[in-house]
Parts: C-alpha cells; structure tokens; sequence
C-alpha cells in the first residue's frame, strides 16, 4: 500500500442519478481546497460512485501539516517599555501568557504604530488530526437539491447514511457521521453480496468489490456498459441506436453492469420512429436497435446484476414497455383524427404567459417577425413556407402525443405535418423550431426553419425583458440564456446578415401595450444579454477576450460582421507593427480622456514629425474607409498597421501638451482624428499587449 493514501467511502440509500456526478464532484472539490489550504496537497485524486456509494481516494498525501510560525500581538511598546527601556507588567505578563521570557518579544510595525509581538513556533497536525475534522463536516455541508431525515430526526442529508470508510495508510480515521462510526468494513450489492468484509487500502478495495461484480469507477462502468449493449445489439442483428445522455443515466443507476434484451409486437413499428425511440427512453430507459434504416423490434436496458436467470427482469420490462407503446399508439391514432389546420383554434386557450397572451397571440407576432427577417434577408421565395409554418407551428401542444412526451414538442408536428403531405420546407421548419438545444446540437436545417427559430426565440426574449422578468443569479425560469444562445448560434453559423437590434425593436412593437418596458428600455436590457452569449461562444470557438471585447465595442447587433472582426483582429494583432499601433492607442486615450473635441488646423502643424503624420493619415483614412465598407476587415487593419513608425516618430519628436494653448489644442485634435481613424475596425484599446512579447517581435523583425 502506497504511503499518503486516504480511501473514504460512504454507504447510502439509494441516490438518484441525477445527484450523483454533481455531489461528488463537490465532494472532491471541496475535500482538496480544504488540504491545499491546510498545506496538505495529495498528489492524485480519484473519485467513483454506485446509486448507494460515493468514493474518495488521495493518493500522496503529506503525512502532515508543515510547522509554522505564529505571531501573537501585544501591547504598543510604549506601553510594554518604561523610559528606561525595561519591561514594565504589561510586557512581563503578556510574555508569560504566551510562555516566552520579556527579552524574547519582537517589536513589529502595525498600522498603528509599534507593538511587541510573541513569535511562537507550532507543530503540524497529523494528516489522520485534519481528515477527521474536515471530513464529516464537508459531507455534511454539501448542496443536494433534496435532502430528508430518517430514523430519530438524523440529516438532513440526500439519503439515510448505513456506513463510512476511512482508512489512512490502512488504518482507521475515527469520525462520526449521522450516528455512523468510521469502520475498515463495508458491503458489496444489498441483494447479491450483503455479507460484510474488511479493506486495507484503495486497492484491496477496488478488487474486493471487483470480485463481487461491482465497479465504483464511473467511467470504466460506462465503458464497459456501452460494450456489452453494443454486443448485444449486434446479437440482435442490429447496431445500438446511439443516445449519450441515456448510456450516462443507465451507468449511473447501476453498479454492476448488466444487460437486458427485450422484445415488444412488430406492430409497434408502425410509429414514427420519434414516438418509439421516445417512449422506450423516457418511460423504461431503453435504447434502441436498428438495422440500417429500420428499428427492430427490442429494446436495450441496464439491470443491476450480471444476469438474469430466471428472466424476470426481462419479462417485467417487456411487460411495461408493451403497455407503454400500445399508449403511444393509441395517442398517434387519436391525434391523427384532427388535421393540425383543426386543431389551430385551440391555441387560443392555451396561455403562452398570463401578461403576454395565448400560443395564438405568439404564433401571429412569429409569422410577423419572420416576415421582417426574410425581408431583411432578401428571402421572398422562403415568406411562403415561413408563413405555412408560422401558422402550424405551435399546434402540436394541443395533441396527446406532446402532452404525454413534452420531449417531443415541436417535433410532432413537424412528424404530424410530414405525415398530411406539408412541403418539406414546412414541415422541417415546424421540427426544427427548438433547435438547436444545446452549445454544440445542430441550427434547424432549411432558411424557413432558421428564421421561424430565430422569431419563436427573439418574441420570448423581447416579452419576457419587456416585463422586467429577465434572469438573475442562476435563476431563470424561462429559459432566456437557452433562446439567446440559440439566437447566437444560428445567426453566426447560418451567417445570416441581420440588425438583431432592429429586429427586437419590431417585436417590441408587435406586442403593444402588453409591455412594462418601452423599447429603449428592453433594448438596453437585452443587448448586453445577447453580448454575453456572444462572448462565450466565440470564446470556445478559440478567440481571444480582449479581441471579442474590442470588436463588441464598434459593431455588436450584425453577429457576422463581428465575427469577420474578431477574425481579422486576431490574425493582424500577430504582427509587431500593428501592436505598436495598439499600444499607441491606448497612449493616445490616455491623453484625450475628457478632452472636448477640438477642430484641426492644417495651417499649425509645425513639426516635421506632426506633419508626417497628418499626411499619412490623410492618405490612409479613404482606404481604411473603402476596406471597412466592404467588410474587408483584413485589409482595413493592414492599412492602420501602416501607421506604426509615423506614431512612434511622432509620440518622440513631438510634445503634445505644448504651452502654447494653441498648438496644444491642435495636436489634441490631430490625435482625436487618429483615434477616429485606428477605432473604425475595432476598439484597440480593448486589446491587452504584453510588452515583453511585443519587444522580443520587434527585435525578431529587426
């Protein structure tokens, strides 16, 4: 057994999937801060859990707290000393509380003034000391979003506690939790191995439970549970319709890998593909099984056991997700008695929000807003697709179908609008209006469904910002961060050239007197909004902050042409001669803080150095002009780049703030019309220039 190993475990009820990652992701987190600020850093940390355990093990962990100096004050010297300079009762005394002698006392500054101060040295405490205090008191502490009591009032905590391991080096770290004393004992599966049994260290513990058929690992079970469904489908006859969000919860509700393969009537086949894969998923946690384009009729689901012998477990399966599917189809024959054209009157019933109307009231301001974006666009061939959309494309909310599986929202009436011969383009628009659902998901895949997207998510941004109701802290109970990143997303990845500022202010319009806020408000309040999201995607698409940030400063409501920004920034800061520009910039702000705008003479440029630089301005500033009309971002900052040897010459040649009130004013001004001039493109006093690097550039040019 390795020096400097702390195993913990804690044996539980079961803990619902969904807590698991989180808390003990919090667990670890915290435990390590807490050495680390102990001076107890471990040099390795690995977790795992089961529904009924969670795992802790440090490996390398000093074996305890360093030594350390700590420094007591006492009373101001003057106090301490008599004028003779011997120690008066005061000092005496605080030397004997602290064990020391009078001449052993340090004098030391304070902010008010000298003070006599006992300088002791104080041991370490034994790693075994810390773990037993931190330890229960982290767990104790940590956020679950349920928590409850058992027995005689014990927790609160996620579930009731039945054991704790933690051994140091093998040996017991003694510490309570919930009644629960520390022990070198645990159990394996409640059913198949309940017996108890000692461990020694992390590693007699792994195979101890290995042995009984259980892994702690998280990943390892994931990956091993992902083989055998992968294995089992090809059994099948078929390959695993893939589903990652399904394959983390099944790994995470088990704690011994197996496998259950069920069978359901071929009838059942006769749903779209959508309803089934649904309803196996979220009703029995099943994956699917296909042969190229078709689904067989299985299904694929976690047991927590190596097999089934008796066939219970698949029988109680196949029993649930028989009954399962015949609901299913019973929905999708009842739903396809009524057109979607039948079912619109309903949306009128069916409240959007109490303050900003019905679905019908939304779907009309969707179809109005489409309608300004395909205009803007220059998209009259896709209005008539838009518009066939616009009206079906909240209806599904109406049917069965989405009432029993809201998952399916918005894609069954893309399924329902396929299956009564709507166009393509209609029926894609109505199935994509949700997407995309997450930072990397697929944008809706035609120009009418981009555009009925973008409407849908800019009416909920606008109304919702418009009562005052925007997100606070982690708070947001409408979904807002979602729609304004997929606002982002699809105006950015379909590269779609449209004033969102321009847009939003039509919605606000659109929705009348139903609003709190007047336009100039919303706007304020939803542009940062937008910016935000704008930020942190193109920060994971690899571009530099400050080179967001000085873009967003000069263009921020067309998402395209900030991003040909951004890119051209990127690629010209690469170069010494436009970083001397920047850096120049950022002089020149400095000197014109708070400067009024002052008018520049020609006349009174006397220095050869002033000169030099007016004229190179001059002759820039129509290229400059010509390069950023056509977004040619690239060549616009070339042409500032020209400018670095002029504004170096000039900032050494040339005092700005002359005594001369006039030539004083001039040079302000011949500076406020660079400033105009480098700032077109981008804002470049938002750009961070390290110095060093900048230096070791420009020697390389050299």
């Amino acid at each position: 057994m390795p020096e400097g190993e702390f195993l913990l475990e804690v044996r539980c009820e079961e803990i619902p999937a969904r807590m698991l990652g989180p808390g003990i992701r919090e667990l670890a987190t915290r435990l390590f801060e807490e050495l680390v600020a102990c001076k107890l850093t471990p040099g390795e940390l690995e977790t795992g859990f089961t529904p009924r355990r969670l795992v802790v093990v440090l490996k390398k962990l000093p074996a305890a707290e360093p030594d350390r100096e700590e420094r007591v004050l006492g009373p101001p010297v003057r106090a301490a000393y008599d004028a003779k300079g011997r120690p008066t009762a005061a000092a005496t005394g605080f030397a004997k509380r602290c064990g020391l002698e009078p001449a052993e006392l340090a004098r030391v500054e304070t902010d008010k003034g000298q003070y006599v101060a006992a300088v002791r040295r104080v041991a370490g405490r034994p790693a075994a000391e810390v773990l037993a205090e931190l330890v229960p008191a982290l767990l104790s502490e940590l956020r679950w979003p349920k928590t409850m009591r058992w027995g005689s009032g014990r927790g609160p905590w996620v579930r009731p506690v039945h054991g704790v391991v933690a051994l140091l080096d093998g040996k017991v770290v003694p510490f309570e939790l919930y009644g629960v004393t520390t022990a070198d004992t645990t159990r394996g599966h409640p059913l198949l191995s309940p017996r108890p049994f000692k461990v020694r260290g992390a590693a007699d513990y792994r195979r101890k439970l290995k042995r009984r058929g259980i892994e702690v690992r998280y990943r390892v079970r994931r990956d091993r549970l992902r083989k055998r469904l992968e294995e089992a489908a090809k059994e099948l006859g078929g390959e695993l319709v893939e589903d990652p969000a399904l394959l983390r919860r099944l790994a995470s509700v088990c704690a011994i890998p197996g496998v259950v393969v069920g069978r359901f009537d071929a009838a059942h086949l006769s749903l779209p593909r959508e309803v089934l894969t649904t309803s196996l998923r979220d009703h029995q946690s099943a994956f699917t099984v296909a042969a190229g384009e078709r689904l067989l009729p299985c299904f694929l689901t976690v047991m927590d056991r190596p097999d089934d012998p008796a066939g219970r477990v698949r029988a109680g399966n196949e029993w649930v997700v028989e009954a399962r599917l015949a609901d299913a189809r019973f929905f999708w024959q009842e739903d396809r008695k009524r057109s979607l054209a039948e079912r619109r009157p309903a949306l009128e019933r069916l409240t959007f929000h109490a303050r900003l109307g019905s679905y019908a009231d939304k779907s009309r301001r969707i179809a109005q807003l489409a309608e300004v974006l395909c205009e803007g666009l220059g998209w009259t061939e896709e209005l008539e697709a838009v518009n066939g959309a616009a009206a079906l494309l909240k209806v599904d909310l109406t049917t069965e179908m989405v009432k029993e599986f809201t998952s399916l929202q918005g894609i069954m009436g893309g399924v329902y609008a396929r299956a009564e011969e709507y166009p393509e383009a209609v029926w894609q628009a109505i199935y994509d209006q949700y997407l995309p659902v997450s930072t990397e998901g697929p944008i809706p895949r035609g120009r009418a469904g981009q555009v009925l997207a973008l409407a849908d998510r800019l009416d909920t941004l606008v109304g919702i910002f418009g009562l005052g109701l925007k997100p606070t802290g982690s708070k947001d109970p409408f979904g807002l961060r979602r729609a304004a990143q997929g606002v982002v997303r699809i105006v950015l990845e379909a590269g779609l050239p449209i004033d969102l500022d321009l847009v939003a202010a039509r919605g606000v319009l659109l929705y009348g007197e139903r609003l709190e806020l007047g336009g100039e408000e919303v706007l304020a309040e939803l542009r940062p909004f937008l910016h935000d999201r704008v930020r942190h995607l193109l920060g994971r698409q690899g571009f530099a902050y400050d080179s967001i940030e000085a873009a967003l400063a000069v263009a921020g409501s067309d998402l395209p042409d900030l991003r040909a920004r951004v890119t051209a920034l990127e690629k010209a800061r690469r170069e010494p001669g436009f970083l001397s520009v920047v850096l120049a910039a950022k002089r020149i702000a400095n000197i014109l803080k708070d400067a009024p705008e002052r008018q520049l003479d020609p006349e009174l440029l006397k220095e050869p150095a002033e000169q030099a630089l007016h004229e190179a301005a001059a002759a820039l500033r129509s290229e400059v002009k010509r390069a950023e009309e056509a977004g040619q971002y690239e060549r616009s900052l070339e042409a500032i780049g020209e400018l670095a040897p002029v504004l170096d010459r000039f900032f050494v040649e040339v005092l700005v703030m002359d005594e001369n009130r006039d030539l004083r004013f001039n040079r302000i001004a011949l500076l406020q019309s660079i400033q105009r001039l480098v700032s077109r493109t981008a804002r470049l006093t938002e750009v961070v220039v390290d110095r060093t690097e900048h230096r070791q550039r420009a020697e390389q040019q050299d």
